[in-house]
């Protein structure tokens, strides 16, 4: 007698061939394949406060995919002048979002978590770490200006530009190359975006450590750039600019009456100028009557601000159209820290009082 063994069948092996296989498929899912489920970006307008010692302040962020797969953030705080920043070292790893402001250390950063409609984290700036909750409202706001690029152009030999064009109705704009060394590109990077908000055309454009002076190809750059700018989008080829802080605007100041038509005007911020030697640069902007607006921050402990402002008076001399203003209690970023008054009320950390408005009535 065949010994005979009882098996006892799942129920789905008596169904089809092609439902087994939909199953298998279906366990397939759960296991770990290799790919990664696809993330939906957060993106949105997100707004809240952020409460420190008692103070609130009102904070708006627009997160937008500006490329597939990619986040870029605007922070807002509309009842701060001129804090707003485009944010730089974004990154997204579901559920966390961080980034930061794009100016030296001790600037603004965020770290968040996503939780729904909700970002909530903590906000750090200098000494200031405080927590927030911020709600969804929306669809994320526009970006006030778009970044272009502007290829190198070898009849000129200028290198490719990063151009800031803004989205405004004008047909025209003003135009700012701004140069800056290592130690002050993020800086420069933040002030480019701050221009393009208020209707300049900007591009940033990285100098080398100057060794000693004149330094040749630091001055052919500083000008193909100046000339390639007027190719820029939507730029007034009679008011572009040239931006230059700490070291490298000796440099570079030269080439804006190098140029024809030479600049329209210079903008010079934290320049040390400690000698007489260092002077000579800038006395050519005299002679050629080029319009000269010279900002220092008084709290600024990489140079001698007092001696700096008084050498680059004399080097250019007592016109209508040249102004230097130094601002006091403002550090190297032109801003002023926070503390608590005498009543015991926190003041947030805040752009020094006048400054934006220095520029924009030089200006007209």
């Amino acid at each position: 007698m065949r010994n005979t063994r009882s098996v006892s069948v799942a129920p789905w092996c008596h169904r089809p061939v092609w439902w087994a296989v939909v199953v298998l498929l279906l366990a397939g899912c759960s296991l770990d394949s290799g790919q990664k489920a696809v993330v939906s970006l957060p993106t949105g307008h997100y707004e809240g406060p952020i409460s420190y010692q008692g103070t609130e302040l009102l904070t708006v962020l627009d997160l937008r995919e500006s490329k597939p797969g990619q986040l870029e953030a605007d922070l807002h705080f509309p009842e701060i002048e001129a804090l707003d920043f485009a944010a730089t070292n974004l990154s997204y790893t579901e559920p966390q979002l961080r980034f930061e402001e794009p100016a030296q250390p001790g600037g603004i950063q965020i770290t968040a978590i996503r939780e729904g409609d909700f970002l909530r984290g903590v906000f750090t700036l200098d000494s200031v770490r405080a927590d927030f909750v911020w709600v969804r409202r929306g669809q994320p706001e526009p970006r006030p200006y778009q970044e272009k690029q502007l290829p190198a152009q070898p009849a000129l030999h200028s290198p490719p530009l990063t151009v800031l064009v803004p989205n405004d109705t004008a047909t025209q704009h003003a135009a700012v190359a701004l140069f800056a060394d290592a130690a002050h590109q993020a800086a420069a990077t933040a002030r480019a975006s701050q221009l393009a908000r208020q209707g300049f055309v900007t591009t940033v454009v990285p100098v080398n450590p100057v060794a000693e002076l004149p330094d040749s190809a630091t001055l052919r750059t500083a000008a193909t750039v100046l000339l390639a700018l007027r190719r820029a989008p939507t730029t007034d080829t009679t008011k572009i600019g040239l931006w230059a802080t700490g070291d490298a605007a000796a440099a570079v100041i030269p080439a804006a009456t190098l140029v024809k038509p030479q600049a329209a005007f210079v903008v010079l911020e934290n320049v040390p100028v400690a000698s007489v030697e260092q002077a000579k640069p800038f006395q050519g902007l005299t002679r050629q009557r080029v319009p000269v607006l010279g900002l220092y921050a008084a709290a600024d402990t990489s140079l001698n601000v007092k001696e700096s402002t008084r050498r680059l008076r004399n080097a250019l001399g007592f016109r209508r159209n040249t102004l230097i203003q130094t601002f006091p209690k403002a550090d190297a970023n032109f801003r002023v820290p926070g503390g608590l008054t005498e009543e015991g009320k926190w003041n947030w950390p805040r752009p020094v009082s006048g400054y934006v408005k220095a520029i924009q009535e030089w200006r007209k």
